[in-house]
């Protein structure tokens, strides 16, 4: 081999292995210090694409399963209202079939009155009972709108139910507004002829053009949008009707339906609902609704067993959907278990076999070093000759 001054091929042999040893020493220790093994696309960059996609999808189970948990308990918490009416019905039954017997017949007044009272509760807890702001009882529950091309008569311009859609006035049900201009107050009233039940909001502002203004009918359960041409004329409001009254869950990871849990909701547990007594617009039972008589106590066994099947009917399709609820909610959490592990033998890294390389690179590194000082002093024996 010639003696050479000018190029030092040792060197540059040593120099290259000392730095394909260190890059692989600084990789080593990327991956120890961080527990992954691909921390770049550069790593891997098919498994980056792979680890990333399913990342992303694991991301997406886990909100999926807290939405199947709410909506669990969502359902639970409508089941626990509706438990409590059927606890009411059936001692509406009880009362019914007390006052139906001639040993009691001075006693119709008091069974009466207790039936009453069961009743205002029914309609009380169907129109209370809510989940962030969603109806769950009285009917209103995942309901859209359609037809609301009446809107805008006299004012109205919208109707809302307490999730936000419109709700369905039907034919029964008018609107008188006293207001006359912009600026001006006004008394808004709703009555629903078929139950007789009516509400009176005062005092309401009239907005600006181009304005709105929310008045909330709480017992009543919506709320209108009035704007300024609000008038003078009663409104008759028959034109807006609800459909779909399913809410919709998304359970799983994709936009697809195989995704997704559909809960009717759109059921209304009120005692007009449940086919039970109810008042009219002057204040008096009608026929065949109360326990006041024996004959009208007789014929109340048969409404409140009918009230009751359509209630527990009704009720076990929730609790079928709680059912359904809960095996989603487990096959989500080993789909997340399988997602998360199929992340994890991806892009984790080994960590006893890189602390392996991490010792074998940074013993060639040590080697390396020392093996280019050697190289570099190689060429210093050219100097022999010239003594």
């Amino acid at each position: 081999m010639a003696l050479s001054v000018q190029t030092n091929n040792a060197a540059i042999t040593a120099l290259k292995n000392l730095n394909t040893n260190s890059m692989n020493m600084n990789n080593s220790l990327n991956r120890l210090s961080s527990g992954f093994r691909i921390n770049s696309a550069a790593d891997d960059a098919s498994g980056f694409a792979v680890s990333s996609k399913l990342s992303a999808q694991a991301g997406r189970l886990k909100a999926a399963s807290q939405n199947a948990t709410q909506a669990t308990a969502m359902v639970k918490m409508a089941d626990a209202g509706i438990n409590e009416i059927q606890n009411m019905v059936n001692r509406i039954q009880t009362l019914a079939t007390q006052a139906a017997s001639a040993n009691n017949a001075g006693e119709l007044g008091k069974l009466d009155a207790e039936r009453v009272k069961l009743e205002a509760q029914i309609n009380k807890i169907a129109s209370s009972t809510t989940y962030n702001g969603v109806a769950l009882l009285n009917g209103t529950g995942g309901a859209t709108a359609t037809g609301a091309a009446a809107l805008g008569t006299n004012g109205v311009a919208a109707i809302k139910v307490t999730n936000g859609s419109l709700v369905d006035m039907g034919a029964s049900y008018t609107i008188s507004l006293t207001a006359k201009g912009a600026g001006t107050t006004s008394d808004l009233t709703v009555t629903n002829s078929t139950t007789g039940q009516t509400q009176t909001v005062t005092g309401v502002t009239v907005p600006a053009a181009g304005a709105t203004t929310d008045v909330s009918f709480a017992s009543m359960g919506f709320t209108l949008t009035v704007d300024s041409t609000l008038g003078t004329a009663a409104v008759t409001a028959g034109a807006v009707t609800l459909t779909g009254n399913n809410s919709s869950f998304q359970v799983g990871a994709d936009n697809t339906a195989d995704n997704q849990v559909s809960v009717n909701l759109g059921n209304s547990y009120t005692t007009t609902a449940l086919g039970l007594g109810t008042v009219t617009a002057t204040g008096l039972q009608t026929a065949n609704s109360d326990l006041l008589t024996q004959a009208h106590a007789q014929a109340y066994i048969d409404t409140a067993k009918t009230a009751l099947n359509t209630l527990v009917t009704q009720r076990a399709d929730l609790g079928a959907t709680q059912n359904q609820l809960g095996f989603v909610q487990a096959n989500l959490a080993t789909s997340i278990e399988q997602t998360t592990a199929s992340v994890s033998a991806i892009k984790d890294a080994d960590m006893a076999a890189e602390m392996a390389n991490f010792t074998k690179n940074k013993i060639l590194t040590q080697a390396g070093t020392s093996m280019l000082a050697q190289a570099n002093q190689a060429a210093q024996n050219v100097l022999t000759l010239f003594r």
